[in-house]
């Protein structure tokens, strides 16, 4: 299936599928539950180790904006910007932080210029990419940012898993990420993997 194709039909289907987040501290029982001692203290001491130029953060995979939310209130002079694929959080996420820009996603290009932002920070949206678009998404990264912010659990092999009507498309994402973006800092908590890269 060709990629736009596949995509779009994830579009509506995280719409109809996907709970959004209904409020910040559902966010951190979120990481609680798997594990996370300090959610909070751990990405900020990932954050903090960022280098801030343009003043600008994207949220790759913003669901309704609370992490944007997070990040920005860490550091007041930040400009926030999310995408996500669901239409129906980004609905939401423009309801609640009108502050911030968002914007629906196609999955695929990201519909900014060339080193737009410091930072893009994308959690648990690199297990949803096909394996073959990857590469796509990392070069449309590496052209926005400077850096890039990690999060993904880290199966440490690479294997197609079914959950529910869903396919996760697992990596050994310490390893993939190395191999497209040089480490500055990698943390491992609860089997999460959580990297800030140099997009250089």
């Amino acid at each position: 299936m060709a990629p736009s194709t596949h995509y779009k039909n994830l579009e509506s289907k995280w719409a109809r599928e996907y709970p959004s987040t209904k409020d910040a501290a559902e966010v951190w029982s979120f990481y609680e539950e798997c594990g996370y001692q300090d959610p909070q203290k751990t990405l900020k001491s990932i954050l903090d180790k960022a280098q801030w130029n343009k003043e600008r953060v994207l949220d790759l995979g913003c669901d309704t904006g609370f992490m944007l939310k997070f990040i920005c209130d860490n550091r007041p002079s930040l400009h926030g910007f999310g995408i996500d694929i669901n239409t129906r959080a980004i609905e939401q996420a423009k309801s609640r932080f009108p502050e911030f820009q968002f914007e629906t996603f196609d999955g695929l290009t990201l519909p900014f210029p060339g080193k737009h932002f410091d930072l893009v920070f994308v959690s648990a949206v690199v297990k949803h990419v096909r394996y073959e678009d990857r590469s796509h998404v990392y070069g449309e990264i590496k052209r926005v940012a400077n850096q890039v912010f990690f999060i993904e659990a880290d199966s440490k092999q690479k294997e197609e898993v079914a959950h529910g009507s869903w396919t996760f498309y697992n990596s050994h994402f310490e390893k993939e990420f190395q191999e497209h973006f040089e480490p500055i800092s990698v943390v491992h908590e609860a089997g999460d993997l959580l990297g800030l890269y140099s997009c250089q």
